[in-house]
């Protein structure tokens, strides 16, 4: 572990004089800045950043964090992975990582929280830092919090990851890489609170057009007392919202998550489904991420998006997602989201696609993580219903 910015930078006013590690810039500091002050919007922002980041030349990668609105969690808005990992990109943009709990032993939890660099390789590394190596089969990451340079008090507003494939990262490299910061601070500061404000209107204006159909989607749901109905129920609106081929529906059961049903959206698929279905029905998946994407899904209690699967099949992952997808043949699109009661995940929906992409965009996103929150309550309602009905056997009579 790097000192904090205080031991080691002297309060970030470093001792080393400025370096221009890329001497092919094409852009003075005076020019950048110029152009950092007239860019505004959030996501061009750390496009910007991400060029200078890559115009270094010293990092196989990075991931930009910033934190969500709440302060809960620290959420992946920019990012360049190692060459043999690209098409996960998409997968990690918008990765949570929590800001306490189980998470808290992640490289970026610490850098946050402690306000400082944190590196560590494979002999330093926390178990869930270990993983993150040897699955993107990285010798070091170092997580800089993202500080403001007047106000050490003042909370970070994120992270940046840094990927190293090979060696260690020098110290001058977070020498330039805190100059870099400096300059982006404020204005990354500002387009971030602006985006918390237009993310908060947007929801407000699809709330309001989308009320009236969710609301009587929701009765619906909760008026249904059979699981042999919920399931088609539920399928057949999102498969109308949504252009999926099919959706698994996975509950906790003794310790497992086990597949409850395959529903699909068109008749043509059904022997796919129900192949899957069947494979999944003898191998459960278990409590800890390595099992596969449901299991990272419901222990990390978030969704997960793969774009277009069929970029990622030569990617290592476990046996029974191998298995998943040789049965799925033709998968592109794959999206796992939790199924929640309160904060507590009971479950996991698996939407897939077979033939074409889906675009999922964020709202979309909230309206399925809502959905299948719905769907967890109306579960839990039949389920309690079931249970009232159980006939008790009948009390004996007392001898006395």
């Amino acid at each position: 572990m790097i000192p904090p910015y205080r031991q080691l930078y002297g309060g970030r006013e470093s001792k080393h004089q400025p370096v221009r590690m890329n001497p092919h810039s094409t852009e003075s500091k005076t020019e950048l800045r110029q152009r950092i002050d007239d860019t505004h919007d959030l996501h061009a922002l750390l496009d910007l950043f991400g060029v200078e980041i890559d115009a270094l030349g010293v990092v196989d990668g990075y991931l930009i964090n910033l934190r969500d609105a709440e302060g809960e969690c620290l959420v992946t808005q920019k990012l360049r992975l190692t060459e043999p990992y690209r098409a996960l990109e998409d997968t990690y943009y918008r990765y949570r990582v929590a800001l306490t709990g189980g998470d808290a032993r992640n490289v970026n939890t610490r850098a946050y929280h402690g306000r400082e660099i944190v590196q560590c390789d494979l002999q330093s590394a926390s178990d869930i830092e270990r993983t993150m190596l040897q699955a993107w089969k990285l010798q070091q990451i170092a997580a800089v919090a993202i500080l403001d340079d007047d106000n050490f008090n003042e909370p970070p507003i994120g992270t940046l990851l840094l990927l190293q494939e090979r060696g260690h990262i020098e110290e001058v490299v977070f020498v330039e890489i805190e100059n870099l910061i400096s300059l982006f601070y404020q204005p990354l500061k500002h387009a971030l609170d602006a985006s918390f404000k237009q993310a908060d209107r947007a929801r407000l204006t699809s709330a309001t057009l989308d009320h009236s159909r969710f609301l009587h989607f929701v009765i619906e749901l909760n008026n249904l007392t059979s699981t042999d109905t919920i399931y088609p129920t539920f399928a057949t609106e999102m498969f109308r919202q949504f252009a999926f081929d099919g959706v698994g529906f996975f509950l906790l059961e003794n310790g497992l998550l086990v597949n409850k049903r395959v529903e699909v959206a068109d008749p043509h698929y059904e022997s796919v489904g129900q192949a899957w279905q069947a494979f999944l029905h003898a191998h459960p998946y278990q409590l800890h991420t390595a099992d596969g994407g449901i299991s990272h899904t419901f222990v990390k209690n978030l969704p997960l998006l793969f774009h277009d699967v069929q970029q990622i099949m030569d990617l290592p992952m476990s046996e029974k997602d191998q298995q998943s997808l040789q049965i799925l043949e033709t998968a592109r699109t794959l999206l796992l989201v939790p199924i929640c009661k309160g904060t507590i995940p009971r479950g996991v929906l698996a939407f897939y696609s077979l033939q074409n992409t889906v675009d999922i965009a964020e709202a979309d996103l909230h309206t399925i993580c809502k959905l299948a929150d719905c769907f967890g309550m109306a579960i839990d309602k039949i389920e309690s219903h079931r249970n009232v009905l159980i006939p008790r056997p009948p009390l004996g009579r007392s001898l006395i």
